[in-house]
């Protein structure tokens, strides 16, 4: 899988199944929850191999703090998702 973050919105690419993107979910979520973001959620997507698999887009209604960031982040990278940070490039 590959993860795309920016501060205002997190999408997660390539995943085989809608089970890997509901573990995803279920660990970033209570950040984003508590963090009073306001996420809204866009799936899109088959479990069809060469069509690019599940995508899930959120959207955020406020900018992540640099420490909420930083541990979404470390947690894509502890499931073995490439990061690729886009405010960066």
């Amino acid at each position: 899988m590959i993860a795309r973050l920016t501060r205002r919105t997190i999408i997660i690419q390539e995943a085989y199944s809608h089970w890997d993107i509901q573990d995803v979910l279920n660990d970033i979520n209570p950040i984003l929850l508590t963090g009073n973001y306001q996420p809204a959620y866009f799936f899109e997507g088959s479990p069809i191999m060469g069509q690019g698999g599940f995508h899930v887009m959120i959207k955020l209604s406020k900018d992540l703090t640099e420490s909420d960031y930083k541990v979404i982040r470390r947690l894509l990278m502890l499931r073995g998702i490439n990061v690729v940070e886009e405010d960066k490039i």
